[in-house]
């Protein structure tokens, strides 16, 4: 009797520390996960169909903006916390722009302006998206006019919005050449229009 006792008893005691350990790997993991960066609440809802988002946008005499984003980047994180927080930024994005955030590992369905079907992971590599984030902004025919790769500080990134709201693509297709245009240094980050 008392072996039966005490094999319970070490079965017990062995359930309650896999219990333990298991429980503590949780958080664990749970920690090391890439933290999800939210997008302002003022970043549009959509179906992720850039066709109908374009033609939103340009129904509001607004240029479509697409924010290509990570969980965990730090400077998707800074974007977020600094500049989508400015009020200029935030007053300018709001008056000239719908903003759209996919993920860049993102599975959701998306289509592109030209009808594709794609996953947003697909989209991004389609797009040739290297890195976060990765701001693309969109005419009302859906044409990439301009590509922001990597973080800009808030006095930049207003210049980039000013550019594209003004329609100073237009006059200078050369993002750099329209900064130094400005007496901003001309920074070479990839910022020329690619399409797919």
């Amino acid at each position: 009797m008392l072996t039966k006792n005490w094999f319970q008893l070490y079965s017990a005691l062995r359930l309650l520390c896999a219990a333990a350990l298991i429980a503590a790997a949780v958080p664990a993991a749970a920690a090391d996960a890439p933290q999800e960066i939210l997008a302002p609440a003022w970043f549009k809802v959509s179906f992720l169909d850039f066709r109908d988002d374009v033609r939103e946008a340009a129904a509001a005499k607004k240029h479509l903006m697409i924010y290509v984003s990570l969980n965990g980047c730090p400077w998707c994180k800074r974007l977020v916390e600094v500049n989508f927080r400015d009020k200029a930024i935030v007053e300018r994005m709001q008056k000239n722009f719908d903003a759209v955030e996919i993920n860049i590992v993102g599975s959701s369905e998306t289509v592109w302006t030209d009808g594709v079907h794609a996953t947003e992971k697909a989209l991004a590599t389609r797009l040739k998206v290297r890195y976060t984030p990765t701001l693309l902004f969109l005419d009302e025919r859906g044409a990439t006019v301009l590509r922001l790769n990597g973080y800009y500080e808030p006095e930049r990134f207003l210049l980039a919005l000013d550019y594209v709201s003004n329609r100073e693509y237009r006059k200078q297709p050369n993002f750099q050449a329209f900064l130094k245009s400005r007496g901003v240094a001309s920074e070479e980050r990839g910022s020329r229009v690619e399409t797919p």
